[in-house]
């Protein structure tokens, strides 16, 4: 039998409430970085000057983007280390970049409106929860900046789950802990990592670049 494919294209709200009410979605799990906040081009930045502070260079910003948007830290470090050659301390350097995110970035991040428009309509209709691949500190600090951090139950980052996206860890972590099977979760991504995520998990996913104004 062919795999149902879990994605949905060209989305509107109506099309989101179809979507909720035909698959009994009891759970709606939102990534964080560019798909509640924007916030690619600072990840790159804070990237960037980490390797070139400690003297290596960085891959360019397109790259960031395409290959590694939505990859877990750990993971794009490992990558870019084996492209360039490098010998690294994979979790200082991590480190080191969310000092440098916290300290002159962090204050730029700004929330991302077509998705919110969702959080708003289902706030208080269907529990919702954030599952990131960042740092928790980062992420819980971006929507509390944001005054946004009160329409989620809880946050879900890297340091709960063993492996980071396209893994599916963080999005079964999220789910075991509201009760809520996969099958009845809807996730919100930008990204292929994360829409491998979801697929592995056995969840529906919408990717927000194709949702529509209404």
């Amino acid at each position: 039998m062919k795999r149902e494919i879990n994605r949905f294209n060209m989305i509107s709200q109506q099309t989101i409430n179809d979507i909720i009410k035909t698959h009994d979605i009891q759970l709606l799990i939102f990534d964080c970085d560019g798909t509640l906040m924007e916030t690619l081009s600072l990840h790159y930045q804070a990237w960037r000057d980490a390797f070139i502070n400690e003297g290596l260079a960085f891959i360019d910003e397109e790259e960031f983007i395409r290959e590694y948007a939505g990859v877990s830290g750990g993971r794009m470090v490992a990558a870019v280390a084996a492209k360039l050659n490098y010998t690294l301390d994979i979790k200082k350097l991590q480190e080191y970049k969310k000092k440098i995110f916290l300290e002159r970035y962090i204050m730029q991040v700004t929330p991302i409106q077509k998705t919110f428009a969702i959080v708003r309509q289902y706030h208080g209709k269907l529990p919702m929860v954030v599952a990131s691949g960042g740092a928790k500190e980062a992420v819980r600090q971006m929507l509390h900046l944001n005054e946004v951090l009160d329409y989620f139950k809880q946050v879900f980052a890297i340091e709960d789950v063993n492996h980071g996206k396209p893994a599916p860890d963080v999005f079964l972590k999220a789910a075991q802990d509201q009760g809520i099977l996969p099958e009845n979760c809807l996730v919100f991504e930008d990204h292929f990592a994360g829409f491998t995520a979801a697929e592995s998990a056995g969840m529906r996913y919408i990717d927000v670049n194709q949702l529509i104004d209404n």
